[in-house]
């Protein structure tokens, strides 16, 4: 009782303190996007304008609410057996699909949706390309059911006919609608986290006699596709503007705030600056030079930083490189760990952070305030991650150079020439070409993008381990790839550094850790530790979560304390000036439902800094207490 009463003290507080110097609200919201969708087909998403009207015109099972808990949506309750094998989910009765009109229509959003939603995610000639093999792996015979389709559109596999492996789906794959409002989902192991797969846009209903009313064309238009979500699209012009108007027959219309969103398209960021001044934006993003800009201006008191993402930056290690010099020092610990003190992570975030750079490191594999315990304590507070955590930039000029000295001592004769290398020519053309005599300075190449940015950032990375370790002991090449890093660099071998990325895809370390073990999905540096494979897979195994999340955090503390990866910044690293009300909308780190307008308060006139301070200090209060009852 007492901790109820505390905890809705805290909820009065925050909302005093977004009331605090807060303007009128407004029904609307104007924003913009720069990549123009692919197509309306919501179940592929392969950009943010994509997912931005995905999440926000479907609605799946479950949905994050603005603590980033998993809430009801569709479904209005769920149940798992003991061993979280299989889990079942209880829908609204009575909730219709509607139109482009925001008309209802006849049909209504059944169990049977969700089902058909898969089948069509699960047929490769739909080309969903983000069906994983984990989640293929994941679902009861989803893999068999999707691979003998790939076998029979290859002409590989003559004993079926297509139509007869179609017809399979029912019996065969582990998703089933046994009554008009119940889906019941069969994994292949235990899943306690399963809920966090249900918020991505491969788990979003589609109506079956609709579908096959619009055959190939769904999607094409905003005509061809119903909608279960929050908003409908009233208009679509391709390369131009997109307006979502609120549905008014949605299951939650009364925590839709914002009635009209219109999102234009608009690739300069000057340009969309401009419009914010002039009143016609509700929010605009800045980078490190337009915050310069504006800093002596009226706009400087409504500058703050955008919430940092779930994805996480590292540098990768190329093991198997190509050029012996870097192979031979990248397999030696000691040279990793001199890398490791001898980047100046925040001299580095300066390009994307002038003023609070230490704000955007993060020197975890798994990010913060995105995976918690069934306590709901965040895995980043567990034993080894933690310390790894709070330790901010690791740069440490002397230490680098201590280690750098005991891999100079284990892989050289001492006269500067490394063991068993031998002179010749490094071919990583089109990317470079160069010749290695097997001595001292070793030859590192560093691979990036050619925008202006990441060029500033390789320069200065060059500069750095230059001076940390000194000339004579270190040559830093240059190289650029023109669009396509993984395909033009990291799958043909072609680099010995490189800065890379990855989207955290579900509530669970395995996310990331348990595709980065030997041979794993993104261990593009290609080495091997079976000591953390071992601890990956004993993690894998635990169905509590916080079991499950003490080994998962031994695991990485060994992986980034054998430096395999070298994390040193978060994403969404950006400015943000806004009339939108920070923390009253979704909040996730992974799937869809994060780009929710749901619940957003939207106002006549700018949030100032000091005001997102105030809510953000309050927000993150109640949020403890949430977590910690």
């Amino acid at each position: 009782m007492r901790r109820s009463i505390a905890r809705a003290a805290i909820a009065l507080a925050l909302i005093a303190a977004s009331a605090a110097g807060a303007a009128p609200a407004v029904d609307r919201y104007d924003a913009t996007y720069v990549a123009e969708g692919s197509s309306l087909r919501y179940f592929y998403t392969p950009d943010t304008t994509d997912q931005r009207v995905a999440a926000n015109t479907q609605d799946g099972l479950v949905e994050n609410d603005k603590y980033g808990r998993f809430v009801p949506s569709i479904a209005e309750s769920w149940s798992s057996n003991p061993d979280y094998t299989e889990w079942t989910f209880k829908l609204r009765k009575g909730l219709p699909w509607v139109d482009s009109r925001g008309q209802k229509t006849k049909y209504e959003i059944t169990a049977d949706d969700y089902v058909e939603g898969f089948r069509y995610v699960a047929d490769p000639k739909n080309g969903i390309k983000n069906l994983s093999k984990d989640i293929r792996k994941l679902i009861a015979g989803l893999n068999n059911y999707y691979l003998d389709l790939v076998d029979i559109d290859a002409g590989k596999k003559t004993d079926i006919t297509r139509a007869k492996a179609l017809e399979a789906f029912d019996a065969s794959v582990g998703v089933k609608a046994p009554d008009k409002y119940t889906v019941v989902f069969k994994l292949t192991k235990p899943t306690p986290f399963f809920l966090s797969f249900l918020v991505m846009e491969l788990f979003l209903p589609v109506e079956k006699e609709f579908l096959a009313s619009v055959g190939p064309d769904f999607g094409v238009a905003k005509e061809k596709i119903l909608y279960s979500g929050a908003y409908y699209i009233a208009d679509w012009q391709r390369d131009k503007q997109i307006v979502l108007k609120a549905n008014p027959f949605y299951w939650d219309a009364k925590a839709i705030k914002v009635k009209t969103v219109s999102l234009q398209k608009v690739v300069s960021a000057d340009v969309q600056i401009q419009m914010f001044q002039r009143g016609e934006l509700s929010s605009a993003t800045l980078a490190a030079d337009q915050v310069k800009a504006l800093a002596n201006t009226k706009w400087a008191d409504y500058i703050y930083p955008a919430e940092p993402s779930s994805v996480t930056y590292w540098f990768v290690q190329n093991f198997t490189s190509p050029n012996p010099e870097f192979k031979a020092f990248v397999n030696n610990l000691n040279f990793r760990k001199a890398l490791y003190y001898g980047i100046d992570r925040a001299k580095l975030n300066e390009l994307d952070d002038p003023y609070r750079p230490a704000n955007i490191l993060r020197n975890t594999v798994v990010p913060e305030q995105v995976v918690v315990d069934e306590k709901g304590r965040d895995y980043t507070e567990y034993p080894g991650v933690k310390e790894i955590r709070a330790a901010g930039n690791y740069y440490d000029k002397q230490k680098a150079r201590e280690y750098f000295a005991k891999a100079v001592a284990e892989l050289t004769d001492g006269k500067g020439t490394i063991k068993g290398v031998a002179a010749g020519k490094v071919d990583m053309k089109p990317i470079a070409e160069f010749q290695v005599d097997g001595k001292l300075p070793l030859q590192l190449l560093y691979v990036s993008l050619p925008d202006a940015v990441e060029t500033k950032r390789a320069l200065l990375l060059k500069a750095m381990l230059e001076d940390v370790f000194g000339k004579e002991n270190i040559e830093v090449k240059l190289g650029q790839a023109i669009d396509d890093i993984f395909a033009e660099v990291v799958e043909p071998r072609r680099f010995d550094m490189l800065n890379d990325n990855f989207r955290f895809g579900f509530g669970d370390p395995s996310a990331q850790l348990g595709r980065l073990v030997t041979n794993g999905a993104i261990n593009d540096g290609q080495y091997s530790d079976p000591e953390y494979d071992k601890l990956v897979e004993e993690a894998a195994a635990k169905n509590v979560l916080s079991e499950r999340y003490k080994t998962f955090a031994r695991a990485e503390a060994l992986f980034l304390d054998r430096c395999y990866v070298l994390p040193w910044k978060t994403g969404g690293a950006a400015y943000t000036i806004s009339k939108m009300v920070p923390y009253t909308y979704p909040r996730g780190g992974f799937g869809i439902t994060r780009f929710k307008y749901k619940g957003m308060v939207v106002e006549k006139d700018p949030v100032t800094a000091k005001r997102y301070e105030e809510i953000k200090t309050q927000f993150f209060k109640e949020l403890q207490a949430i977590t910690s009852k």
